[in-house]
Formats: structure tokens, sequence, C-alpha cells
């Protein structure tokens, strides 16, 4: 089974160390399918008695990291063990970065150490730009801090490695797979407030309950998110089912 090791360079411990505590990144870690580390970014600062931020050049709002604090952490990261360098991965959380979708979540998880650069502030001197291997944001929003931003993309990429997740078959049917939202889940109680679920899926009929999600599931994705069928066409079961579905109106 292969694992994969994540290290986040951080301002503090606290808040990465408690959320790899809880749900399914504990699990992974007791079953040794991944390894975690946490450099505190203040933890080093007062050991070097370093100054770890400075007002902008040219002037400006806020502070900035100083990137003599953030390299050499970067470096240490890499060196912490004998994985060759191709193995591994450097990321800068930042808004200027490539937006994170479920197959860079794929892509991730094919790397042995994931090494997340997490900023604060007005975010690192630009010159740090040389010591990543890319960025990536969540999406066009502002955060205060580049931890939740880390800690979703690990916890996006953890759930694809085998063994994490009790049923594999969660992975084939989730949002965004294959370019198209889940199917609605429903489940007891069968009518609550004069509202029930499809009565196809408690028919018991294997083909008829899978023939309606896939046709759930694109309906939902053309009323919802119709760019993701840009680059994910109908399939030719879709069409088959959709052509009939048309025919029975």
């Amino acid at each position: 089974m292969s694992s994969i090791q994540a290290t986040f360079i951080a301002m503090f411990q606290e808040p990465i160390a408690t959320y790899l505590k809880t749900s399914i990144i504990k699990q992974a870690i007791e079953k040794n399918i991944i390894t975690t580390d946490i450099i505190s970014i203040l933890e080093h600062v007062n050991n070097n008695h370093h100054k770890i931020d400075d007002t902008p050049y040219g002037g400006g709002a806020g502070q900035v990291i100083r990137i003599d604090i953030i390299a050499p952490l970067i470096e240490l990261a890499l060196n912490k063990n004998l994985l060759p360098r191709e193995s591994k991965r450097v990321i800068l959380l930042d808004p200027t970065g490539v937006t994170f979708n479920q197959s860079q979540a794929a892509r991730l998880s094919n790397y042995q150490e994931l090494i997340f650069v997490c900023a604060r502030y007005e975010g690192i001197d630009a010159r740090i730009d040389n010591f990543v291997d890319e960025k990536i944001s969540l999406g066009d929003f502002v955060m205060s801090n580049g931890d939740l931003a880390a800690l979703s993309i690990f916890d996006a990429v953890v759930r694809l490695k085998p063994g994490v997740l009790g049923n594999s078959m969660s992975l084939s049917h989730e949002s965004h797979n294959n370019g198209r939202l889940e199917s609605s889940n429903y489940t007891r109680p069968e009518n609550y407030a004069g509202l029930k679920g499809p009565k196809v899926l408690q028919s018991g009929n294997h083909e008829e309950i899978n023939n309606y999600k896939i046709i759930e599931s694109l309906i939902k994705t053309l009323e919802l998110r119709p760019d993701l069928l840009l680059n994910n066409p109908l399939s030719l079961i879709e069409k088959k089912l959709l052509r009939q579905k048309n025919e029975r109106k």
C-alpha cells in the first residue's frame, strides 16, 4: 500500500494538529497510510531571534513574511527524509495559484510527499516563487491564512489513497469524479412531513437504481453546474438513458 507524507509549514502547530486528529485523517494515520509533520514558523523564528515579517517595499498595508525565514524551512522539510526530490511537491497556498479541483487532487495523490507552505498577513515575499513547485488556490476569495486551504487540499488527496475509505465504491459515485455532480441521497424515515424519497431507490432493482442515479446525476449537473460538461461530454449510456427518458414522456 502506497503511503504519503504531508509536511505543513505554518505559523502555529495547534490548528493543524487538531484537525489531523479527527475523522478519516486520524484513521489514515493510524493505518500508516499517511504520516504528517508540522514545522512551526514561529518556533523557528524564536529560536533564531529573527523577525518573521516586515513592511512591504514601496509601502502598503500589512506586513510581508520574510523570504529568509521561509526558504530555509522549505529546505528543512525537503531534507527530512531520503525520498527522491521528484517524488515531493512543494505547494504554496496563494490566491494567484491554479484553482483546486478533483483532478488536481488525483494528480497530487501520486506524490510521496506534499509540503504545504501556509502564509499569513499580506503573504510571503514574492521571491518564494523560486522555492516552491506550484501555487494553488481554493477559489476566488481571500482567507486569513493558508492553514485551512492546505488542510482542505490534503483531505481531498488523502481520501483517494487506497485503504482510507471503508468502501472504495464511495469514490466512484462522488461529485466531480467523472465531471458530474453526485445523485441525491435519501434514507429513513420513508415519509417525513409528507416528503418521500424516490420509490425506485427502494425497489431493490439494482439496474433500475443505477440507471436512475446516472440520469439524476446528469440532470443535476446540467441544472447546477453545466460548465462541468464542457470537458466531460455525454457518455453512450447517458445518451441512451436520456433518449429512453424522453421517449417515455
